[in-house]
């Protein structure tokens, strides 16, 4: 699928899903206040997608979700499978918790089923805010194999009012 229509793809899933569920936010959250943007990416998966998190000041409650679109996504689907067509359909994942300590992020997402192994999976975070930029590494534990796998995610703070 060419990168143009991926995106659209990713916009629509983002615009049409549910209200994000809300992200519990401990230690110092006034670094994390405003509305963040952005992607991440593995080499290991060959999988990306987008992040969007957003904290108003004065709660330690955020709204935010990460688009997985899985490696060679089939969206929408060329041909009927006789496989879960849903494994390799991009897909909303939850930020689960988010911790703030200085300029230091760390948190995990909802345990989901890994698109190529079907294995419960779940993902830890950690990264460094630089101004109005979060940029980071993960990791993903499969919990049957004990595989790793890891990639990196960046996002901005949008301006006020953009």
């Amino acid at each position: 699928m060419r990168i143009i229509e991926l995106a659209g793809v990713a916009l629509l899933l983002v615009g049409c899903s549910a209200p994000s569920t809300p992200v519990p936010v401990r230690g110092s959250v006034e670094p994390l206040v405003g509305e963040w943007v952005g992607d991440y990416q593995s080499q290991e998966t060959g999988r990306s997608g987008s992040i969007v998190f957003t904290l108003t000041a004065g709660t330690d409650t955020a709204q935010g979700d990460v688009l997985m679109i899985p490696a060679n996504a089939d969206y929408p689907p060329a041909a009927p499978r006789t496989e879960d067509p849903m494994a390799r359909s991009p897909r909303i994942l939850k930020i689960s918790f988010v911790r703030c300590e200085g300029n230091s992020v760390t948190g995990w997402l909802d345990p989901y089923p890994d698109p190529d192994t079907g294995e419960k999976t779940s993902t830890t975070y950690e990264g460094v805010i630089k101004g109005n930029k979060l940029e980071g590494t993960f990791v993903s534990y499969l919990e049957l194999s004990g595989r790793r796998r890891s990639g990196t995610w960046s996002v901005s703070r949008k301006p006020p009012g953009a």
